[in-house]
């Protein structure tokens, strides 16, 4: 049944919208349930279109006005090429996010942008995973990816952006001294100058097994940490003095190598067939520094839920320095971080020192 005809002065009128005694109403055309639309008439007539264009049944031609046909997978695409490279990411750091993508683009690739609400990104960063400190990193990336989109023009706001943010804390248990000692005793040579070089410089394990000889020169070893290369750009002359410099002088064994810390392979493989990463048959690879570790606090008989890995002991030789009387900006510097939150991060968890202080009170007598 069509409705009524439109009175000749309100020809032009948007259909559904209706004269009101406080100004103008619009009439939903599928529930018929009314809505005032204030006394603006301009307003009125502009927000009636809209309504008409989303609302009105068979508006095939306004959709696809709507909804082009932009993708997650096209702003992806545009992240790919546009963004990433500015971010100038460590390969690890690479690697990682680039998954976070992959799943991403898996789950929400063909979903048009203008179709992502916030409820479809809240829905997908809990459905994705568990865990809350990846479900902050889903968080974190699906919101540059939709900037993007944003940029582009595609849609207004960044739906991610509305959605949660997911609080996690650190299960990984902290490194004691004491447990650092019992670990030290267990562990073969090689591990043990890897860890005491991690605690003097609180270089990553990464900087640890890729420190070279030639890094050692004008009394000083040069550093420039991987994660921060092409970004920061932080680059270290650590002074090679007092006890890091007896370690250096340790690391030169009767094993001829051009790495500080190196190890003969319990068997020899022709060049050929070395790992792809490996440049040297004395290299230590990370995930081997990680795994003897490992086995070397499993044999000091270090029991926990969530046992400190070689990590740790860049957290532990940061707390040592702020009990000796370093300043958080001093430790900030040493370990390469560009703001001095992350330092306090890392820093946590560990007791704070005693202060000795004196009372200048008297008791009343």
């Amino acid at each position: 049944m069509m409705g009524r005809a439109r009175h000749p002065s309100r020809r032009d009128w948007p259909a559904n919208l209706y004269a009101h005694r406080d100004g103008f109403k619009y009439r939903h055309p599928i529930t018929r349930k009314e809505h005032s639309m204030g006394k603006d008439k301009a307003k009125a007539f502009a927000a009636a279109k809209k309504l008409n264009a989303l609302l009105m049944p068979g508006n095939d031609l306004v959709g696809k006005v709507l909804t082009p046909g932009e993708t997650v997978a096209d702003a992806i695409k545009v992240f790919r090429t546009d963004d990433i490279p500015g971010r100038k990411w460590a390969p690890k750091t690479a690697e990682v996010y680039e998954s976070v993508i992959r799943r991403i683009e898996a789950g929400l690739g063909g979903t048009a942008v203008a179709d992502v609400t916030v409820k479809a990104c809240a829905t997908f960063i809990r459905e994705v995973t568990e865990s809350e400190r990846a479900r902050q990193q889903f968080r974190l990336v699906l919101g540059w990816i939709l900037a993007c989109a944003v940029e582009e023009g595609w849609i207004d706001t960044n739906p991610a952006l509305s959605t949660r943010k997911f609080s996690h804390s650190r299960k990984r248990e902290r490194l004691s001294i004491d447990v650092y000692r019992a670990i030290w005793d267990q562990a073969p040579q090689w591990v043990r100058n890897a860890m005491d070089l991690s605690l003097l410089t609180l270089l990553r394990r990464e900087d640890v097994v890729s420190a070279r000889f030639a890094d050692v020169r004008d009394g000083a070893l040069w550093v420039v940490p991987s994660k921060t290369e092409g970004s920061t750009n932080v680059r270290l002359q650590i002074a090679a003095t007092g006890p890091l410099g007896e370690l250096l002088a340790r690391c030169r064994d009767s094993v001829v190598s051009p790495y500080l810390i190196h190890r003969l392979p319990e068997k020899a493989r022709p060049s050929n067939m070395r790992a792809k990463d490996r440049d040297h048959h004395t290299q230590v690879l990370p995930e081997q520094l990680s795994r003897a570790f490992a086995t070397a606090r499993d044999a000091a008989g270090i029991e926990a839920d969530n046992p400190p890995t070689f990590h740790e002991i860049r957290s532990l030789g940061g707390a040592l320095l702020k009990e000796a009387g370093w300043t958080n900006e001093q430790i900030q510097a040493l370990m390469g971080h560009s703001n001095v939150a992350m330092t306090e991060h890392y820093l946590g968890g560990h007791e704070a020192p005693w202060q000795a202080v004196s009372t200048g009170i008297s008791l009343p007598k």
